[in-house]
């Protein structure tokens, strides 16, 4: 190896920067969402999932229309003036950069939820064509998740547009809060993040719910919002997306030092490496940050209350149940107590199983 390819890494005590460890955790997590996404585009599930019998209104078809379009432009621009722009007038790339940039993958875990039961509906008159989990990614639990229609034109550009945005809004609010009340302390700042972020988190959801964007049939009703509706909002959902979430992607944002560095960059100055390794190292350390926490306090959370749902709203039109509900004994019930679990291996059926309409379903 020549002396310009190779790393060398020395460190000024014995203990590892934090910076290596979230860089190593990062690249591994970036590998293994390459990995899925492209087992999923190159394999043979990768085709839309159709609504079925059941129509939308004109009005929603336009305003489905608006969305994808509007949504990636909007990706695209805070892309531009976070990432590109800065990184273009500096020469290297800003710590807001490595932070959008690393957001931006975020959408690989939305529909996590749904990994050991179904939680989570998306509405099929979007472009979509089906989902990356059963079929692509390894150890994948419940059953026909492949036909869950992740709109790719709002999934994708969304987390960025819609839900980084929630981070740089609590974070822009938390500094003018902190500069009226500069005794703040952390605990103070950690819970403003958290609770300001569940509630910014829930009027957004509820806003787009009710628009037939998406649904969560699979609630625990005691802590839920319309709680039997179709349209019903999980405070779980807001709670561990929004608040904890989002949150720890705030308060990484939030906190740096005088050189800009993040909790996830420290040590950097000890690693011995060329400017642009240190760039690629920041980065990773960033990736990884964010996506274990998020993963950590938000996937993992969601995983175990779909496990423990409710019954489901009844009602769901074709676009939205899209043949997911497939459990109980003859495999055409919904999730919920006393309905029996399938196990794997499950059979995978490109763009989902026939579906019923609204009507059937009542």
């Amino acid at each position: 190896m020549s002396s310009q390819t190779r790393v060398s890494m020395r460190l000024s005590n014995a203990s590892l920067p934090p910076v290596l460890f979230w860089a190593v955790l990062g690249a591994g997590i970036l590998c293994f969402q390459l990995y899925v996404l492209g087992k999923w585009v190159s394999g043979p599930y990768f085709v839309a999932t159709d609504p079925g019998p059941d129509p939308i209104t004109h009005g929603q078809q336009l305003y489905f229309l608006g969305l994808q379009i509007a949504l990636p432009l909007l990706a695209l621009w805070m892309l531009w003036h976070w990432l590109i722009k800065p990184w273009r007038r500096e020469g290297s790339i800003t710590t807001d950069g490595r932070l959008i940039a690393a957001f931006s993958m975020i959408f690989f875990w939305d529909m996590s939820m749904n990994y050991s039961s179904t939680a989570l509906f998306y509405n099929s008159y979007f472009l979509n064509r089906g989902a990356w989990n059963l079929g692509s990614w390894p150890t994948w639990y419940s059953p026909n998740a492949n036909a869950l229609p992740e709109p790719l034109l709002v999934c994708i550009p969304g987390y960025t547009a819609l839900v980084f945005s929630q981070a740089l809004f609590i974070c822009g609010l938390l500094r003018k809060v902190k500069a009226r009340h500069p005794q703040m302390g952390f605990l103070g700042v950690l819970a403003f993040v958290v609770i300001g972020l569940t509630i910014v988190d829930t009027v957004i959801e509820v806003l787009l719910i009710r628009s037939g964007i998406y649904a969560y049939p699979g609630a625990i009703r005691a802590i839920t919002l319309f709680a039997g509706e179709r349209f019903q909002l999980p405070l779980t959902e807001t709670f561990f997306f929004g608040g904890l979430g989002i949150g720890a992607t705030a308060l990484l944002s939030f906190y740096r030092d005088d050189t800009g560095k993040t909790w996830a960059e420290r040590g950097i100055e000890q690693v011995r490496m060329g400017a642009k390794g240190k760039q690629w190292l920041r980065f990773f350390a960033v990736f990884g940050f964010i996506h274990f926490f998020f993963f950590t306090l938000y996937s993992l959370p969601q995983i175990f209350v779909s496990l423990n749902t409710d019954p489901f709203p009844k009602g769901y039109p074709s676009y939205l149940e899209n043949g997911m509900c497939v459990y109980g004994v003859n495999e055409d019930e919904c999730p919920g107590p006393g309905v029996m679990m399938p196990r794997p291996p499950h059979k995978i059926v490109p763009g989902g199983l026939p579906r019923r309409s609204a009507s059937d379903a009542q």
